[in-house]
């Protein structure tokens, strides 16, 4: 997997599954959104996600309170529309002595809005430089555009300890994960038969 080819959204499950069957399972803490069904994919391995609520901007304070709560290391799975609301928690995590690691599926929109409301203009949130933004935050940040790139990050942020890492995986506008492809195809097509009579 790891080459020169450009990162996209289904390459965050497979980066992980590799991981899993090398490693063995890892806690993760999924936010709402693509990186969810990207979690759905996985291989079976401990999960925390608000998959039935739908809370938007879970995933990081979450990833967090797991570590708090657990002792172990949590890999954080979240959005940047997400990331924007409660990512900034990374900043508590040198007072706290944690260090989760947060991956950031940057498509630089909402895309659970663009998915479902292709004809939406709200959706754009423009390139906030996530990876600076946790250099600044006390943690180390990768950003990412190609698979040999994430998994570099992925084995750095690994083997590195005692500091939060966030990989900020980019990913053009308008990609995502098989799960939510076919989720949002199913939901066009009710829609479509709903109106349709």
């Amino acid at each position: 997997m790891a080459d020169d080819t450009p990162v996209c959204a289904a390459d965050l499950s497979r980066a992980l599954n590799d991981r899993i069957r090398t490693h063995g399972p890892m806690n993760i803490v999924a936010d709402i959104g693509d990186c969810l069904f990207a979690a759905m994919e996985l291989l079976p391995t401990p999960l925390v996600a608000p998959g039935y609520y739908a809370s938007m901007g879970f995933g990081v304070p979450a990833g967090i309170g797991a570590q708090v709560a657990t002792g172990q290391r949590s890999l954080i799975l979240v959005g940047d529309g997400a990331f924007q609301m409660t990512g900034w928690e990374l900043g508590n995590c040198p007072r706290l002595g944690l260090d989760p690691i947060a991956i950031v599926l940057n498509n630089q929109t909402w895309e659970m809005i663009r998915a479902f409301q292709t004809e939406s203009r709200c959706a754009a949130l423009g390139d906030w430089h996530l990876a600076q933004a946790a250099d600044a935050l006390g943690g180390r940040g990768h950003r990412v555009h190609t698979r040999a790139q994430f998994k570099a990050a992925l084995d750095a942020a690994f083997a590195e300890r005692g500091r939060f890492q966030l990989i900020e995986l980019m990913v053009p506008p308008g990609d995502s994960t098989p799960t939510l492809r076919r989720f949002s195809e199913g939901i066009r097509a009710l829609r479509a038969r709903a109106t349709a009579g």
